[in-house]
């Protein structure tokens, strides 16, 4: 008897930590959308100055650069979660049966060792910055950590939903 409820408890695990996760990874996704739109504000307001105005923005390019870097990073678990991300599945779409399950595994523990490696060399390279007293160069001076922040949250957020996933497969539990 103890056999038939432990994957009931895994599968309840599993439910409860999507449950969990869900809020945060779909702000991470949020925050990514809104800088989508500040970042087209920040292009169509550069443009016009540059062009129209004839006084171009000398901050533009790196609020933009800092953006996109952010906006990649923070939508990357969203996109993740809801199965909307870049995926080569020349070889795995013919594959089938426990052939696609252990390929979606590896895929997924793929993800999750790219997330892993992100994370801590963000990790490291926050901490230099924070010692050191790092500060970026150009029109906007911000120390560098604040810039490297939203990495650290991306490639985490990003491990939680690699780890739920292979959770998942690991239960047979299947979201909905």
């Amino acid at each position: 008897m103890t056999h038939s409820a432990e994957p009931e408890e895994a599968v309840s695990a599993s439910f409860a930590a999507r449950w969990l996760a869900r809020p945060v990874v779909w702000l991470g996704g949020a925050v990514s959308a809104v800088l989508i739109l500040a970042v087209l504000g920040v292009t169509i307001y550069s443009i016009f100055m540059r062009y129209v105005m004839n006084r171009p923005l000398l901050w533009a390019d790196e609020v933009t650069g800092w953006a996109l870097v952010a906006m990649v990073m923070l939508g990357a678990a969203e996109a993740y979660r809801r199965g909307d991300h870049i995926a080569i599945d020349l070889v795995s779409a013919r594959l089938t049966g426990r052939a696609r399950q252990a390929a979606a595994v590896i895929a997924d523990a793929a993800v999750l060792a790219f997330a892993v490696v992100v994370a801590i060399s963000t990790w490291d390279a926050i901490s230099f910055a924070r010692m050191f007293g790092s500060y970026t160069t150009g029109e906007i001076v911000l120390e560098t950590w604040i810039l490297q922040a939203p990495i650290l949250v991306g490639s985490l957020l990003l491990a939680l939903m690699a780890v739920i996933r292979l959770i998942e497969r690991a239960t047979g539990y299947r979201r909905v």
